[in-house]
């Protein structure tokens, strides 16, 4: 499956980043904002410290995901597995949730909203800040 890509003038777009995951490389830091990762495995990645405001993560796959630190306002993580994925201390303001998989998923000091997780399937601790 290939990515859709979308030019948000950040530092690496869709394709770059999936071909750095595959040879088991972290992406961290970078600035990935504005990109569409609907419907894509990123099982096991990690994008620890990574903008990713307004991305689409859309039916994708981030199972056991590294998403610590990470800037994640106003994404659509909507019908995503997001199960056993390390939120801490990620900004999850406005970001969609409804469909959601976040089976013993790290929310402690994430910044999310009860609100923002109606819809989405949780079980697992359900520490969060409001």
């Amino acid at each position: 499956m290939h990515a859709r890509m979308r030019d948000t003038g950040g530092n690496m777009d869709v394709e770059m980043v999936l071909k750095n995951l595959q040879g088991d490389k972290a992406v961290h830091g970078e600035n990935l904002s504005g990109l569409d990762f609907s419907g894509q495995d990123l099982s096991g990645a990690d994008l620890s410290g990574c903008d990713l405001s307004g991305c689409n993560f859309r039916d994708a796959k981030l199972t056991s995901s590294d998403l610590s630190d990470c800037n994640l306002q106003k994404s659509d993580f909507r019908g995503a597995d997001l199960s056993l994925a390390n939120l801490y201390n990620s900004d999850l303001t406005g970001a969609k949730l409804r469909r959601a998989n976040l089976t013993h998923a790290n929310r402690t000091m994430a910044k999310i909203t009860k609100w923002a997780m109606k819809g989405a399937y949780i079980t697992g601790p359900t520490a969060y800040t409001e």
